[in-house]
Parts: C-alpha cells; structure tokens; sequence
C-alpha cells in the first residue's frame, strides 16, 4: 500500500526472491512522495476504490496473500485490507491509534505507558488555557497524522502557540491531507532516539537503535545527524523494552515499525510509532554496517518465515560505525559544483540520495525531512573519521556547497 520513500525498496527485495508485487494507491501521491515511486516494478498498479471492500475483492482476485504498508499514507489502507483479506497483519483498530497521534497517545496512555501531556484542538482559547492550568509550557504545536517533522513548531508561549495553529489548521499537511485541528503537546527534553523493528506474530526483532540530533531553525527541528547505537547499553537497556511494549499497545503484530522517543532522568517517552518502515533510508548503509536491513528483514519475515524467526532475540551486530547526516540549505538555492565534488571524494562517504545531487538542482530552505536536499551515510571503523567528515559537510553548507538561485 503506497510503496513510496523507503517502501519503493520493498518490491525489487521481493523479487530478488522470486516474489511479484502489486501497488495499490490512493488518488494521487503527495508530492513529498510521488519522485519516490517506481511503477515499473510492479506487475500492476492498483488505484484503491473509495470502498476498501471493493480494493480487497480486486486484490483476492489477484491472488494476493500478504498486505504490507509502504509508507505512513498507506498504513489505514493496509490495516483494513489485512482485516478485509484475512490475512497476517495489524488488524485495524477504531479511532486510527497507528496514524492519529492523539488517539495514539491516549491507547498507550491507557496501557500504563508514560506519554507526553496531548490535547487535540482549533480553538485558540482552549489551547492557551490548558497550557497555562496544566503548566505545560513551552508546547509543541503540529498536525496530528503528518510525518517526517511537518508543521512541527516549539512554542515558548502563547504569541507562539497562536501563529501556529492559525498556519496549521485547515492547511494541508505533507501527506496532501487536511488538518483538522492541530496536536499541542508539553515539550519533551532528554535525547532523541528512533527504534526499527520487524515483528511476527506478536514478536519483534529490533534492528537498529539509533541517537537522533536535530537542529532547531526558526523554532522548527530539522533532521541533523543520526549515529547507529550497538544493540546493548544503558540507553538501549531501557529504551528498548519500552519500544516492545508501545508496539504491543498499538497491535502492531506484523512488519516494520519506526518508533521515536525521547530518554531523559526519567527514563523514555513516548513521540511517535509509525507502523511502518523509516522513511527515506537508502538500505545500502544498515547493510554494510550490520549485515541487514529494515527492507530486507521485512522481506524475509514474509518469504521465509521460519528463517526469521531464527533472529528473534538475538541482538544486531554493529560491524562498523554508521552515521547518517542530512543536509541543510540555509536558503532557496542551487547546488554548487565544487562542494558536490568534495563530498563524492570525502573519506568515509557511503551512499546516500546526496549523492544524486547535480550542479544547479534546485533546493529549498530546509524547514523539515522533506525540505532536506538529501542524506549521506558515513561508514567507518574509526568513529572520529565520521566526526571528520561530519564537520566538513556542515563547513561546505555555510560556504561552498549552495549558491543563492
């Protein structure tokens, strides 16, 4: 179900086992995902009905035995063909707890586990009163189904929280859906992490753990850099039964899933879980780094089964050290030659969708993932190669890699 962003890697993994792919999609994509998508790998591309009983009858008819989420738009479409279809998969649940980030938060709430003070509103009032009585400033104002940090503002008081929720209400979101109302949050503090697991039948093999930085441009936090933790250590110790259970609370059973939180004196909190791949990862870097990926342990959960589950409880093994840096325009631009041409010579320089970059491609004031003008993985057994590479790259951003359009 709209196999875009990382899900576009999904159908050329199944085929390498000798698996066809059907994509199903719903109207037009977004245009944050539409570059993304590869209809030439599919042996056919299905345009869902408005009636999802009518999309599973086609789909029955097609032979399809297995429904997987491509992306976070595809993820209700997917939960109800898999309930429709009778097939393995997170059966769809009232109130949409696996999009919808307050009934999210409020499922994981009722399950015992910490979350963070929400609140769903459009009115101004409401806002700043329950921000003011529950003493929850600063706030995080953002839509409350979108993704890759969309119209997420940081709120220091009520000027703030106002001109966001003016800009965000009624607005379309990243994912071309319509906000209704926005999700005022406490903001969170601590360290920022991400968790990627693959599940069956109730159990999950977590992945890859990852700190995650970000910079913080005009109030809004953009994708810094990510480093790949070894599976064990003190934060992982804590982070990760947390992680197990939020994947439990939200019936996530089958597939992927990228999980966010934040660990701070209090130990993790919940920000997100999307039962789905992470977005925008070139598989290539968790691979050599660790020998797999999310997209190929997805595909194996589903083509060999058994073989999978061999991996359940066994901690990943970090070969080499891994970061992930995400490029940041400090305005709209072009890209610069010379910069370009440093970075594809740079030591420890990987892969990355960068690396596509040519000498005057357009980009965009980098506000969000979506904004970003691409990613680089930094690959390395020496981890201050990394930190090497890493301040050079933000050096080039200040002078030599953009140029004012």
């Amino acid at each position: 179900m709209a196999p875009f962003s990382t899900g576009s890697q999904l159908a050329p993994e199944f085929a390498r086992h000798g698996w066809e792919s059907v994509a199903v999609v719903e109207g037009e994509p977004p245009a944050s995902y539409a570059a993304s998508f590869r209809p030439d790998d599919f042996v056919e591309v299905v345009q869902a009905a408005t009636d999802p009983a009518a999309t599973a009858a086609l789909l029955r008819r097609l032979g399809t035995h297995q429904v997987l989420a491509g992306s976070e738009w595809g993820v209700d479409l997917a939960d109800q063909l898999t309930t429709l279809l009778g097939l393995p998969g997170n059966a769809h649940l009232p109130g949409r707890p696996r999009r919808d980030k307050y009934a999210m938060m409020r499922r994981l709430r009722s399950a015992g586990l910490r979350t963070p003070a929400s609140l769903v509103t459009d009115d101004e009032e409401q806002m700043l009163t329950w921000a003011a009585h529950g003493r929850h400033w600063p706030v995080v104002v953002k839509p409350r189904d979108s993704a890759g940090s969309d119209g997420v503002v940081f709120c220091a008081g009520p000027a703030q929280a106002r001109s966001a929720l003016a800009t965000l209400d009624r607005a379309y979101n990243a994912l071309g859906l319509r906000n209704d109302g926005v999700l005022v949050q406490e903001r969170l503090t601590g360290q920022q992490y991400f968790v990627n697991s693959v599940s069956i039948e109730g159990r999950h093999h977590v992945h890859e753990i990852w700190r995650d930085d970000r910079l913080f441009v005009r109030e809004k936090p953009v994708y810094d850099r990510q480093r790949l933790l070894p599976a064990r250590g003190d934060v992982q110790d804590v982070a990760v039964p947390y992680v197990l259970r939020v994947l439990d609370a939200l019936g996530i059973r089958e597939g992927p899933a990228h999980t966010e939180l934040f660990v701070d004196d209090d130990g993790p909190v919940i920000i997100e879980c999307g039962a789905r791949l992470e977005g925008g990862v070139t598989p290539r870097g968790p691979v050599a780094a660790t020998g797999d990926s999310q997209v190929s342990l997805t595909v194996l959960r589903y083509v060999d089964p058994a073989g999978f589950a061999t991996r359940l409880g066994t901690p990943y093994d970090l070969r080499r050290q891994l970061h992930v840096v995400c490029l940041t325009a400090p305005y709209d631009g072009i890209m610069a030659a010379a910069g370009l041409d440093e970075i594809a010579r740079m030591p420890g320089i990987l892969c990355g969708s960068a690396l596509n970059l040519r000498p005057g491609s357009r980009v965009r004031r980098t506000v969000d993932l979506f904004t970003s003008p691409g990613h680089l993985y930094l690959l390395a057994d020496d981890e201050r190669e990394l930190e090497r590479a890493y301040r050079r790259i933000r050096e080039l951003e200040v002078q030599g890699l953009y140029l004012p359009a």
